[in-house]
């Protein structure tokens, strides 16, 4: 009898703990800063009121122009020097390659496209604001590209609030700098989920999942190799 009511009191616990797993609710603070040569771009994942939290902060990339790479900084590990920067670079086969991966990727998941777009539709998205400040030394020139980001922004935002929940109206500027060359923007946003709807998601996807074929062509190796700077 006593076994009987352990082995209830477990279920019940593991029961409890399921049901907190999927009623746990991600909230994801997006912040992306671009200034020029200055970026700075960080992601924030917090649950349970923010006892849980961890911060990405996504890779600066640098375009080098005379061997058509892309040169992406990496963090520092502990007992590493932190004070030399370093760097990664990827080529156009290397993008290419990854490319080719995801390719792979959705020709074996069936339906990937609605599974995607049954989750975007349970994302709650808050406090958008888009600031945007550009310029290319010439005033006509300078309102013409004006027009041209306040489209790409508006575009952006339907797409948003087509396949997303948009909580409340975006607040977005687009400043022109019409007397000098100029890059700046501010991305900031707060978006939600539950983690029982994410782990449903990878549950479809592993359902739908075909059986890869054994000629598939397996991932290319990585020709990355470390630039200092």
């Amino acid at each position: 009898m006593k076994k009987v009511i352990w082995v209830s009191w477990i279920i019940a616990i593991l029961l409890v703990l399921v049901f907190i797993v999927i009623v746990t609710k991600i909230t994801v603070y997006i912040d992306l800063r671009h200034a020029k040569d200055n970026d700075y771009y960080r992601v924030t994942f917090m649950a349970w009121f923010k006892l849980i939290r961890y911060t990405y902060e996504i890779p600066v990339v640098k375009v080098q122009k005379d061997s058509n790479t892309l040169l992406v900084e990496e963090k520092s590990g502990a007992g590493e020097n932190t004070n030399k920067d370093k760097w990664k670079d990827y080529s156009m086969e290397d993008g290419l390659n990854l490319l080719e991966d995801a390719k792979q990727f959705l020709e074996h998941v069936v339906g990937f496209h609605t599974i995607i777009r049954k989750f975007l539709s349970h994302i709650a998205v808050r406090n958008l604001k888009w600031h945007t400040r550009v310029g290319l030394g010439d005033a006509a020139l300078s309102a013409i590209l004006v027009g041209v980001v306040w489209s790409a922004k508006s575009g952006f935002v339907h797409l948003l609030d087509q396949y997303m929940r948009l909580k409340d109206p975006p607040r977005m500027t687009v400043v022109p700098a019409f007397q000098k060359m100029w890059s700046e923007t501010i991305f900031q946003c707060i978006i939600s989920f539950r983690l029982g709807q994410a782990i449903l998601v990878g549950l479809r996807l592993v359902k739908h999942w075909r059986k890869i074929p054994r000629f598939y062509k397996p991932e290319s190796e990585s020709k990355a190799h470390s630039v200092k700077t």
